[in-house]
């Protein structure tokens, strides 16, 4: 890519590429020196009264007084309107070329005041002279080169033109008198002398100050350079480094490649970009876009077998077209035309097992990328391509776990019928319906029986688990349920197996906490808090208490299940929602136990949009708050009671 010359700016010198405001650096250094030199001639303007002051009154001197107090004063008041004039452009905010004229007229209204300075202080003779040094040096610093030649050279003129017309009394001498004993303004040899070093000191400080500003200046436009690539880089390690994170972030793939494209195009200063995506019938689909028209999407499909830079791209090339609607790569170049796309640069989206797709971002200048461009893409390609293969493979791992999910459901559903059937001969025979047995066949039935009974509980468990990994969860229909019937029910339920181990069963709630709603199916909360109170009565020894008590506070329901049992270990704790794990002091009691329990009340209470929360200490018992969003409208009298025996 041919690099291209920024336009001139003032001062002849290139405009830098950072701005500040509405000016660049250079235009900004213009407006500021016009304020200075207004500034400096507050104090010029005061020193001309001065100076004419202290000639007459302490040196005196006779000078003509009162033409260079005029002069003095004239200063100050075109100085006062210059001041009104910029303090309007800078509240203005104006362009730079009003303070570029203001600063113009600034030094012609200088340099005549300098000029008329110089002939009523004793023309040729005067040593006001060497002041006209330093305006020459301030117009080099305002102007280009050539414009502060011209000046000095004009300074010169006029100079020259005070001076010989004094020479020849075209014009009247006025002398200071008392400051020289002999007039020199009529000898020719000194005339010339000081004309001829004048001239060649004010050209030669322009060429000077000329110099040093231009390599000032330079040393500016570098420094200038070198901070915009920096902030460049800055923002293009930020995007790569926000990419990492949105890539670590979330396997959410649209989000992560939405956002690739978009901080792409816009650190990089580009019009548009897109990711594409190979299928499997060996087109370019696009998965994300940035900055493209609906029109210029539905142009047409991008097949690889037929589009020269889809194969060039996918072959692992980074390919950097320059102008596209003429290059033959391009597919569509009409269409490109017609979305403003001049400049095409393309990466390959490569995984593991080849290629993706393919990154590509757009410009509307012809020739606009460089290899510092390439070397970019190619970092965000490389992000991207990890994004869309996590993605790929969370997604693959969701449709096996799904899989899984609806295999075990199948063949449990399978084995439900076959072992309620033996479950029922085996009550029969157990019961004498089929004749008589003996204690030892009886036994035996009652041994198979609870073997059987906890395969059934296996298997309803495992259909419970299943459920809430494949789409079945989804189509529940879910209504405002009565909270306070469902816990009620099942704590009715517990009644009898904790009379039989000698605990104490309770259900405390306030008043009205009964029709307190939540948005949920009958079944799913029975499943919930017969499995919590289960455990309860299963755990806690003879004597002990159960207790089930519904709340609700912050639009929340809250049911806390409270036993007065075994406990729960503290290295068990982080375990407890784990499939068919069983804390070790628990299978001390109870041998039999599927370990699905409270792994099918997690996902059962994640499922409806609550949360659930274990407290337990070993020998003193365990608490276990279930907390589900309160249902709109859910706490009045008029609730439904839903559930309820």
């Amino acid at each position: 890519m041919t690099p291209r010359s920024p336009p001139a700016g003032l001062g002849g010198l290139p405009k830098p590429s950072i701005s500040t405001g509405r000016h660049t650096l250079v235009e900004a250094e213009l407006v500021a020196s016009v304020g200075w030199l207004i500034r400096l001639r507050w104090m010029a303007g005061a020193g001309v009264l001065l100076a004419t002051w202290v000639v007459g009154a302490v040196f005196r001197l006779h000078a003509p007084a009162g033409p260079l107090y005029i002069i003095g004063a004239s200063i100050l008041l075109y100085n006062l309107i210059f001041y009104l004039r910029e303090r309007r452009l800078a509240q203005a905010s104006a362009p730079a070329g009003a303070f570029s004229r203001l600063a113009m007229w600034q030094v012609t209204l200088d340099w005549l005041a300098m000029t008329l300075l110089i002939h009523f202080s004793g023309g040729i003779e005067s040593p006001a002279i060497l002041f006209f040094i330093f305006h020459i040096v301030i117009a080099s610093i305002f102007f280009p080169p050539r414009t502060a030649f011209a000046f000095a050279l004009l300074a010169a003129a006029l100079l020259s033109g005070t001076a010989l017309l004094e020479f020849y009394a075209l014009l009247p001498h006025e002398p200071v008198g008392g400051f020289l004993e002999h007039p020199l303004y009529q000898n020719g040899l000194y005339v010339v002398a000081v004309l001829f070093f004048f001239t060649s000191t004010g050209l030669f400080a322009v060429y000077l100050a000329a110099s040093i500003h231009a390599r000032l200046r330079r040393r500016e436009e570098e420094i200038v350079g070198l901070s915009e690539s920096l902030r460049r880089a800055t923002a293009r390690l930020q995007t790569l480094n926000e990419g990492a994170r949105a890539v670590g972030s979330t396997l959410d793939l649209p989000e992560v490649l939405n956002r690739l494209v978009k901080s792409t195009a816009e650190v990089m200063g580009v019009r548009a970009c897109s990711i594409r995506l190979l299928d499997k019938s060996g087109r370019l689909e696009p998965v994300a876009v940035y900055g493209l028209s609906q029109a210029y999407l539905d142009k047409g499909p991008i097949e690889v077998d037929i589009n020269p830079l889809a194969r060039e791209v996918l072959s692992g090339k980074i390919v950097n077209i320059p102008d596209a609607p003429s290059s033959p790569l391009i597919q569509y170049p009409e269409e490109a035309r017609q979305e403003g796309i001049r400049s095409v640069l393309s990466a390959p989206l490569v995984g593991k097992s080849g290629p993706l797709g393919l990154l590509r971002v757009y410009a509307v200048e012809p020739d606009r990328f460089t290899p510092d461009d390439e070397t970019f893409i190619a970092a965000i390609a490389a992000q991207g391509s990890i994004a869309i293969e996590n993605a790929m493979a969370y997604q693959a791992m969701e449709a096996l776990d799904v899989a899984k999910s609806q295999f075990v459901r199948r063949v449990t559903h399978e084995l439900r019928s076959p072992v309620s059937v033996t479950r029922t001969l085996l009550r029969t025979l157990a019961g004498g319906y089929a004749g008589d047995i003996s204690a030892q066949q009886r036994d035996i039935l009652n041994r198979s029986t609870r073997r059987v009974d906890f395969l059934q509980k296996l298997i309803d468990d495992l259909l419970d688990l299943a459920a809430g990994k494949t789409d079945l969860s989804l189509r529940e229909k879910r209504e405002p349920v009565a909270l306070g019937a469902v816990v009620e029910k099942v704590v009715r339920r517990f009644e009898a197996p904790a009379r039989e181990k000698g605990l104490t069963l309770d259900c405390r709630k306030e008043a009205g906490e009964a029709a307190i709603m939540v948005t949920a199916t009958v079944d799913s909360l029975d499943r919930i808090f017969d499995n919590l109170l289960s455990n309860a009565v299963k755990y806690t020894p003879s004597g002990g208490r159960v207790t089930a008590t519904l709340s609700h506070a912050d639009g929340e329901a809250r049911v806390l299940v409270e036993d007065t049992g075994i406990g729960i270990p503290e290295d068990a704790m982080g375990h407890l929602f784990e499939e068919f794990y069983r804390a070790p002091n628990a299978k001390e009691i109870e041998s039999e136990g599927t370990g699905l329990g409270l792994a099918i009340v997690k996902d059962l209470v994640t499922r409806l949009g609550g949360r659930v929360a274990v407290q337990s200490c070993p020998d003193k018992g365990t608490r276990v708050i279930v907390a589900l969003p309160v249902a709109a409208g859910g706490e009045g009298p008029a609730a439904r009671a839903e559930g309820s025996p």
